[in-house]
This record gives structure tokens, sequence and C-alpha cells, in this order.
């Protein structure tokens, strides 16, 4: 720009400055010269935010320390900006499971019958039926008995009649709809002797009847309440079995081809060069009656031993492995990438006594004192890394009835010491040599030993150990118990249970105890139930029959790709699919408000 057309427009705004300054009749105050600088400059600007070419002059204006503290405040501002972002996308971002993926497991073990007749027997072959079939009940991920396919459940008034009505429109996978009849042919299938299931003995003397095509009534001989967990087996589709024969039952096809109606069906098998099973597939079932699973696949893959099985795994060869034994926990890599789920049994540990074959045991005393001199939870510490549960009783802490207030006989190695010191006392411990089972029981014999008995370790194989149970031949018995979902133990401590051909190992007989145990399991409501065992769990802590020791739990590991896992609980080893359909691989993000 020229000299003389700026002098000009300098002038001319020079003028609007003097003439706008009083304004609305007030008086002028008086005109300084930074005033009028200021003006001038605005006037001449178009712009009143300066520019980043600008910016780059500003160190020029100021001093050193002004400048570090600009820095300083700019660098606040920009850090709080990026916290606000943060906490906004945690706050509104939301991660939505999207229906895809597969899903690969490891397991050790090849399955043979992929059928709810069969399938107790072997834990893949329960695996695989629990995802394949549905059931009139199951057991959902903390371990309680859910409706599955039964829509409503009607008892009568002598607790002997169970009116089930299933849910309507329930598909099979090929397509079929199933019925109150194919109910009642996978029951009478069951009651066969000829097919041997060994889920027969649990059902006899039990009978049903179709009401209608919806509808199934169930008869017991008399009152027990735990009926409906008998009825978690899984429902065979009568259109495809019923020209099937008992013994070609056991040969068909469709046990490693199955057609059930639970989330998952059966797609395709692979085998090796020797003809043993290598993958099992599976694909969702889109007309599950309940929520229809996200992930789209399912691979089982097959290993002969649980070393090439965690090799799998830390090549990412698998995304998960059904089980984990707790000596191979350290043979897993990237323990970080995993989720590792502990599942608790329900299983009690226990030392059993014998007083038929050690005298000196029926006093109520020494078998006290046997107790106290046990720190329990130190063995748990030490042997199990903490990760397995103590228990006290025969029923566990997350069953509905377990008894807060029971006596706990916590370790008092003083006591127990001055009650050896009075009464001396030799015994021998019988334990079956598996797994981890002859350390603990080496740890045992040294806190007994520290407390002045005498001990002799008896190991024994799995093999002996049903003869050795069968005939009392124990002294004392390093012994694990499967007590199931329900707080009903009638069969591990009721009289009637004693001898060669029950499961009360200690032979234990108390006519109180008796009492409750009957009254409990023919009682339907679950106020009472809860108190009677409440009240049995007291008498026998008191009596102290048995040492509880622990409840161990089931190591499941995934890897951490995989979300939407929950349980607390397995009842079976199969429990822990029971959230499946909620488990996903794939996601979509999408702001909440």
């Amino acid at each position: 720009m020229s000299v003389e057309p700026l002098k000009t427009k300098i002038s001319s705004v020079w003028q609007r400055v003097k003439t706008t300054l009083p304004f609305f009749g007030m008086p002028a105050r008086p005109v300084r010269q930074t005033d009028l600088d200021k003006k001038l400059v605005y006037d001449l600007s178009s712009r009143k935010i300066p520019t980043g070419r600008q910016f780059r002059h500003v160190k020029r204006f100021l001093n050193p320390r002004e400048f570090l503290v600009i820095k300083i405040c700019l660098a606040v501002i920009i850090l709080n900006l990026i916290y606000l972002a943060v906490v906004f996308v945690q706050q509104h971002l939301q991660y939505t499971p999207l229906p895809g993926g597969e899903y690969s497991e490891g397991v050790v073990g090849f399955p043979q019958t992929i059928n709810p007749l069969y399938a107790v027997n072997r834990d893949i072959d329960g695996d695989l039926s629990r995802l394949i079939y549905s059931s009139l009940f199951k057991y959902d991920q903390d371990g309680r008995l859910q409706p599955d396919l039964a829509a409503e459940v009607s008892i009568n008034p002598g607790n002997t009649e169970y009116l089930i009505k299933i849910k309507d429109n329930v598909k099979w996978h090929n397509g079929g709809i199933l019925t109150a009849g194919d109910v009642l042919f996978t029951f009478n299938l069951i009651q066969d002797p000829n097919y041997h299931s060994p889920l027969r003995s649990a059902l006899t003397g039990v009978t049903a009847q179709i009401i209608d095509d919806t509808t199934i009534k169930f008869t017991l001989p008399s009152p027990y309440a735990p009926f409906p967990e008998l009825l978690t087996f899984g429902i065979l589709p009568q259109s495809l079995w019923e020209n099937i024969g008992p013994k070609a039952a056991i040969l068909s096809d469709l046990n490693l081809k199955p057609v059930g109606s639970g989330p998952f069906k059966f797609k395709s098998l692979v085998k090796n060069s020797a003809g043993d099973l290598k993958d099992y597939y599976l694909t969702a079932n889109s007309d599950y009656y309940g929520q229809v699973p996200y992930l789209k696949s399912l691979d089982f893959k097959f290993f002969v031993d649980y070393s090439k099985a965690i090799k799998a795994l830390n090549d990412n060869k698998i995304k998960g492995l059904s089980y984990l034994p707790f000596e191979s926990r350290q043979d897993l890599l990237a323990k970080k990438s995993l989720n590792w789920h502990e599942l608790v049994q329900p299983r009690v540990i226990a030392v059993f006594f014998n007083a038929d074959k050690n005298k000196a045991l029926a006093d109520k005393g020494l078998r006290l004192a046997l107790a106290r001199a046990l720190d329990k939870d130190q063995i748990i510490n030490e042997l199990f890394g903490g990760l397995y549960q103590r228990v006290d009783g025969p029923i566990l802490p997350q069953n509905f009835a377990y008894a807060a207030g029971i006596i706990k006989h916590d370790y008092d190695p003083a006591a127990a010491a001055a009650t050896f010191k009075d009464k001396p006392l030799a015994l021998t411990l019988t334990v079956i040599d598996s797994g981890s089972n002859l350390a603990l029981a080496s740890k045992i014999k040294d806190y007994w030993t520290a407390a002045g008995v005498t001990v002799t370790l008896r190991a024994v194989t799995s093999e002996q150990a049903a003869g050795i149970i069968r005939d009392r031949d124990f002294e004392a018995l390093l012994y694990g118990e499967a007590v199931g979902g329900d707080p009903d133990v009638y069969a591990f401590w009721h009289s009637s249970q004693t001898g060669s051909k029950g499961l009360n190992l200690s032979n234990y007989n108390n006519p109180e105890a008796d009492k409750l145990l009957v009254e409990a399991r023919v009682n339907t409501n679950l106020d009472e139930r809860i108190a009677k065992y409440r009240k049995f769990q007291e008498i026998i802590a008191a009596d102290v029959p048995a040492i509880f020791l622990y409840s161990p739990t089931y190591t499941y590991v995934q890897s951490q790709e995989l979300k939407g896992f929950s349980g607390t609980m397995a009842v079976e080893p199969a429990d822990r699919f029971d959230s499946i359909s909620h488990w996903y691989l794939k996601t979509k993000n999408t702001l909440k408000w």
C-alpha cells in the first residue's frame, strides 16, 4: 500500500474515533493515547484472534518466565481435554456384541456317545450333549436349578405328582417340533434296562404319562423334593430314534451326528489318518427358543493329553481349554492374556473316620483334637495357592441351605497336643495315589505328627480303592464326594447308607440327624427344608464323624478375546457353557446418552 492512501485511511479512522467517544449523551472520559492506539489497530485488522503465523512470534514479546507459564497452562489445558475425552468415551461409548466369530476349545479325550442316555459317564460327551440337546431343567452359572424346556411346573399336595408344561414351538435342529411325546419317549428309553443307561437307577419307580402335546405328568412312589434335579437329561427326538433298537443305539451314527434342540447344532467332524476325531464343529442354532448365540460356530479340538492341549493354547491354535489341572498351571506361558475362571465344584474333600477299624476313634474328643490339629487354611494356601474353598461341613457355602453359623473347629495346636498327651493315638491314613492326594495326605500327617499322633500313610490305587471303600477297610480315609447342587446329602450321612452298599463312609449314626435328613428330602417348602438342613449341619459339626477340608475348583481358561462369560459354580463340567449364548468375539461401538 502506498503512503498517501495509508495516510488517508488513518485520518478517516482517527476522525471516527474522536466522534464516537461521547455517545448516548454521556460525557467523554479523557482520551488516552493507548486507547487511541488500540482502536486504531483493531480498525485496521479484520481478525481479532492472532493467526498461527502470528503466534510463532509470541516469544519475542514475552520474557522467559512468562513464556514458561504460557506453555504450562497450554499443557494443563491439553491434558484436561484428553482426560475429559477419555471419561466421555468410557461413559458414553458402549461395546455392543455382534453375531459372528468362531470359538475353538481344546479338550483332552475323544467323544464316543453324544447321547443323553449315556453322556453322563464321560465329560466330553456331556459337554457336547449339553450344547446340542435341551432338558426340562438345567443348572445356571451359579449352580442353581432353573427351568429350561419347562414353562410351568405344578406339584400336588402330596408332593408325588409333577405336572410340567413345556415351552411352545421348540424346534428340533431338523425343523420338527419338540413335544411332550419326545420327553416321554426319552424317559422310557432311560428306564428300559435293555438300553443300559446309567440314569436308570435314579428314576426307578417313577412313572410318566402325556396329558397333551405340551404337558407331561411324572408320578413318584414317594415324595422327593430334589426330583427336578433328575430331569436334567437331554431330550431325544422320537422321530429319529424310535426305530433304533437297544443293541443298535450305542452304535448309531446319531451318537456322533446328533440332532437336538439346544443352542448349537452339529455341523461336521474331521478325523485324522488313524481314524480318531481331530475336530468337531457346531454352528449356532438360529431357531433356538432362548437367546440365539452370538458366536457363529464352535470348534472342539481333541488332544491325547494336557501337555499337547496346553501347547496348542500357548501357540494360539485354540482360544480356550476345557479344564486345566492345578499342577499344570505353570505350563501356560501368556497367563496375562487369558481369563481364568475358577468355578466351584460341589465336591467335598474330607477325612472320614472308621471307629470299627480303630476303636480309639469312637472317642469324639480324639476326633475333635484331630480336627483342631489341622490348619486347613494354610494347607489350602500351600498346596493349592489359596484357590480352593475351605469347607466345614457336607453342604457348601454356595448352597441355599448352608448354615453359616456352624462350628468351624479352627486350628488350635495347643489344645490338640494336650488331648493327645493325655490320650495317645496311632492311626493309619488311607489315600488314593492320584493327583495331589498324596501331597495332601503327607501334609495332614505332618500336622498330626506335630500334635503327638503316630501316623502311617497307606497309598492305594484307584482300582484298590473301590474294594477298600466297599469293605470299609480303613481307619481314616482321605476321599472326595460329589454332593451335587441340592442340599440332599441323605446318601452320604443317613444311617441306612452305612455298610458295603452305601456311601456313608464313616458309618455315621445319629437318630436326630436321620430324622432331619428324611424330612428335608420329602418337603418341597423351601424355608422348611433350609431350617432342617441347617439343624442337621449343626449336629454333624458337633459329632465330628469326619474332618471336612475343602472344595476344589474347576479351572477353565479362555483367551481374553472372548467376552461375555459368567459363572461361579459348575455342578457338572458342562455347566461352564450355561452362559454361552452371551459369549461373543465381535463388537461394534455405539454412543449411549
